[in-house]
């Protein structure tokens, strides 16, 4: 039994040239699939940090067989138990598509930028009313840029639970100041 434990921690473990392609294939793929929408919103299936854990995933299956190689077959199971992972906690259920943002932040890329956008409509339409910005006119400004009244009260609910919007008066919105 100790020997068995002494083998897993000591055993120095080289990865086959068919595992590190296959584990190099699936990363650029899964980071090239991403289509659709803005560029500049569009979400990251995977990062270097997924690609690290891949690669760990892979050398530990490894040493459950007590084999010192890494093999194709050791790489196609951390595959897989990866993209289960990655379909199971980012996938974003708006889109389909995995986003890492999810797993990191709790947020997809897709709702920081309707965040992003709806702040940006409040600050520019405050500049036109002073004592806050009418919900109806958020949600017009909201619709010019494809944005559904939904979404809309979605993000300004977040705003407020978050203190970074407030109501000056009924049915309008003001950013809150920040001290600089």
């Amino acid at each position: 039994m100790i020997d068995r434990f002494y083998k897993r921690r000591k055993i120095h473990i080289e990865r086959s040239e068919e595992a590190i392609e296959e584990i190099h294939s699936f990363y650029v793929a899964l980071r090239n699939s991403v289509s659709g929408g803005d560029v500049a919103v569009r979400p990251i299936p995977i990062s270097a940090r997924q690609l690290e854990a891949l690669v760990r995933l892979a050398e530990a299956n490894a040493k459950i067989r007590f084999s010192s190689e890494v093999t194709l077959d050791d790489a196609r199971k951390a595959i897989s138990l990866l993209k289960k992972c990655l379909i199971e906690v980012g996938m974003d259920k708006e889109t389909g598509q995995i986003d890492i943002d999810i797993i990191s932040t709790g947020i997809s890329t897709r709702q920081r930028s309707k965040i992003w956008i709806i702040r940006e409509i409040i600050e520019e339409l405050g500049k036109r009313f002073e004592e806050g910005v009418p919900f109806n006119e958020i949600v017009q400004a909201a619709k010019e840029k494809n944005i559904v009244e939904r979404d809309v009260e979605e993000v300004i609910s977040k705003l407020e639970r978050e203190g970074d919007l407030f109501h000056p008066r009924p049915n309008s919105f003001a950013i809150t100041k920040r001290p600089t």
